[in-house]
């Protein structure tokens, strides 16, 4: 660490020079030079070998444990000087600890006195602009500024495999199976409530509704167009004021690989009334009848999923059967219900696959999502990363996107944000960039009774022209803060 003892060579070698009295000058290592007036220097300290295995001011870009991430904003940071250390940041005055270093163990020991609290962190990495900290299972990634700290993109270790093109290979890396041999819908499935003729006619009686969905109780009768642009399209799907992102991950994805499968669920009664054919926990088929009342806030705007310019269109509709037979067998909820446990609902099949973040390399993520489109499944994943810039828009936590093909080059594949943004609808386009692609989950859902009305030719999505209203309505802000309120929880919104 003695290339690190930057004072104290400076001194010893006279490149610390008081200039009449008024200030001094730092002569750098690299030819650079730093002037501090004597009005700035409380004092100079002579620090020792001992007490400068970290110097500095390092700013926190993320905290990382297992494959939960927190990304920071950089204005959290750490100055290292000499044996003392100083932890700002945080709201109010740092808080100040004496610290002693163990180098050759690689770790320090830092001790506040009135907060009677004492910090034993390894340092894991460090570099001249990374500096990687260690407590418990827990990292903490910092570096030199603000501004890296905010631009920064985590590094992880690879994954622990050799790379292959082989996918069924890849395959063999999956994890979260949920395959079930009691029930076609998956293991989470097993055991539910079966179903009675007094519950199937209680689910083709229109005007039977849930009371509350996501603090929503008022239900307006709404104009239907089904298909605004003559088929089923992702577009069709912008999520507002319900938490059910993933449901509406797996609509959009339905529209993207087999929208005439959609046609064939929805019946249109012609009298206001709709009839969806789905599925009961058993895997029997069932009819659930919803009318044309959409649940709204108390300013009759519409709280449910809508096509653009508001449209209540057949994602509106599925969703609010998806609602009903929630009400019915109680299984999961609406908001935070997972892919693997909505798809199933409307195809019979809840056999399904995932991998986590960082559990593949970039080419075999690649070919993955290319095999499972090509395959007819259900593909929806998220970032454990916020901000981070692909093609127009940036990645979310705590939230579901469908996974499409990509028009762009120069990326791997695209991923849509059911949320509908700006005028690319949405769409990621994920770059051929290790620090993103180590951020994204995918889970894989069989495609069931849909297989048959795949796609012959599967394209990149391109979305439909619109022009947008002022009275277009966005997502809640209740949506749009969770990952911040929220960031360990492991519900998608």
């Amino acid at each position: 660490m003695k290339t690190r003892l930057l004072l104290l060579c400076l001194l010893a070698l006279g490149g610390i020079q008081l200039v009449s009295a008024q200030g001094f000058v730092v002569h750098k290592s690299d030819g650079t030079l730093s002037v501090f007036s004597t009005a700035e220097v409380e004092h100079l300290s002579m620090i020792s070998e001992e007490e400068s295995y970290i110097l500095g001011t390092w700013h926190l870009g993320f905290w990382k444990h297992g494959t939960d991430v927190i990304r920071f904003d950089g204005t959290e940071y750490m100055t290292f000087a000499g044996s003392t250390l100083h932890w700002g940041g945080k709201g109010g005055a740092p808080d100040v600890y004496s610290v002693k270093y163990y180098p050759r163990n690689g770790y320090f020991l830092a001790r506040n006195t009135k907060k009677s609290e004492t910090l034993r962190w390894y340092v894991a990495r460090q570099t001249e602009k990374l500096l990687i900290l260690k407590d418990g299972d827990a990292y903490r990634y910092f570096y030199r500024s603000k501004e890296e700290a905010q631009n920064a993109q985590m590094e992880l270790d690879p994954p622990s495999h050799k790379e292959t093109d082989n996918i069924s290979t890849i395959l063999r890396y999956a994890t979260g199976k949920t395959h079930s041999t009691v029930t076609p819908m998956g293991k989470h499935f097993e055991n539910r409530h079966q179903t009675t003729d007094e519950d199937r006619a209680w689910l083709l009686d229109p005007d039977n509704e849930p009371d509350m969905v996501a603090d929503l109780t008022v239900w307006r009768k709404k104009t239907v167009t089904l298909y605004p642009y003559g088929d089923p399209v992702p577009a069709d799907v912008n999520q507002h004021a319900i938490g059910d992102c993933c449901a509406m991950a797996v609509f959009a994805s339905m529209a993207y690989l087999y929208p005439d499968f959609i046609k064939s669920i929805i019946t249109d009664n012609a009298d206001g009334t709709y009839t969806i054919k789905m599925y009961d926990p058993q895997g029997l088929p069932i009819d659930v009848c919803v009318s044309s009342k959409i649940l709204c806030d108390s300013s009759r705007n519409i709280g449910q999923v809508t096509g653009k310019n508001n449209a209540v269109t057949w994602a509106t509709i599925l969703e609010k059967a998806m609602m009903k037979w929630e009400t019915l067998y109680q299984v999961d909820g609406v908001e935070g219900i997972g892919t693997e446990h909505v798809a199933p609902l409307f195809t019979g099949d809840g056999d399904s696959y995932a991998f986590s973040p960082n559990s593949l390399y970039t080419s075999e993520l690649k070919l993955l999502i290319e095999y499972s489109l090509g395959q007819g499944n259900i593909t929806v994943g998220g970032f454990n990363v916020d901000d981070l810039l692909c093609g127009k828009l940036k990645t979310v936590t705590g939230h579901a996107f469908t996974f499409m093909l990509s028009n762009d080059e120069n990326s791997i594949f695209a991923m849509r944000n059911p949320w509908g943004i700006e005028d690319v609808d949405g769409v990621l386009e994920i770059p051929d960039e290790r620090t993103t692609v180590q951020t994204i989950d995918v889970r894989v859902v069989s495609p069931g009774a849909a297989a048959p009305y795949l796609r012959e030719d599967l394209k990149p999505y391109t979305p439909p022209h619109f022009i947008r209203r002022s009275t277009d309505l966005g997502v809640s802000p209740r949506l749009l803060n969770r990952h911040i309120t929220h960031p360990h929880s492991l519900e998608l919104w």
